[in-house]
């Protein structure tokens, strides 16, 4: 202990000797120890000793944004095994970066109930059975410009249709890169949210049902 602070209020003399012998004779009973020696914790000795610095300084690039040529300074010997193919490439900027563009539709809580199971046709319970899908697992009927002449127009009319709940527990989205509209339903409910599809939107051909890692099982 090399310091004791007093804190007192200012007063008489008599009164801050008394204060300075009674904290003296507090501190008696402490004991006074000395600190202990520093040890560091890695070994002292010169045999041991571990650079702080690396031996080479690191290669500097030059202004074109190339690798190290022989007359820089820090260049190493390596630089010459480098490949004529081998070259630094600036990070994609925002302008070459291609946007994809998407849009969704999400549906909104209606009291309109879909049919039942007992709706599903011979052949999709066949489907539902051979690959073990759950009813209430989602799929995706995917429309293409094969479907419709104007997959804009398609689109709007898809999207008022759920925002007015006429495809209760559905949401679309429209891949634009891929030139398709996807609409996630339940496997219950699909036939039914198919044939709606194809008579609101008036689609032609074949419209495919896709599940997740098995691909297109039905088309209607």
């Amino acid at each position: 202990m090399d310091r004791v602070v007093l804190h007192y209020q200012p007063g008489s003399a008599l009164r801050l000797s008394t204060l300075l012998q009674q904290t003296q004779r507090l501190l008696e009973p402490l004991a006074l120890r000395p600190p202990a020696a520093f040890r560091p914790w890695f070994p002292c000795d010169s045999a041991h000793r571990r650079p702080i610095r690396p031996a080479k300084p690191p290669p500097r690039i030059g202004p074109a944004g190339g690798v190290p040529t022989e007359n820089q300074p820090g260049t190493t010997d390596r630089t010459q095994d480098v490949p004529a193919r081998v070259q630094l490439r600036a990070p994609l900027t925002e302008r070459e970066v291609p946007a994809v563009r998407r849009s969704w539709s999400v549906s909104r809580q209606s009291r309109v109930q879909l049919q039942s199971r007992m709706s599903l046709s011979s052949r999709l319970r066949r489907l539902v059975s051979l690959h073990r899908l759950h009813l209430r697992q989602r799929a995706k009927w995917v429309i293409t410009q094969q479907n419709c002449s104007n997959l804009e127009e398609a689109w709007r009319r898809l999207s008022r249709c759920v925002r007015r709940a006429g495809l209760p527990t559905c949401n679309a989205n429209i891949q634009r890169e891929r030139a398709e509209i996807w609409v996630f339903c339940d496997v219950l409910h699909c036939e039914q949210v198919g044939r709606h599809l194809k008579d609101e939107l008036r689609l032609a051909g074949r419209i495919h049902l896709d599940v997740h890692r098995l691909g297109n099982i039905f088309s209607m």
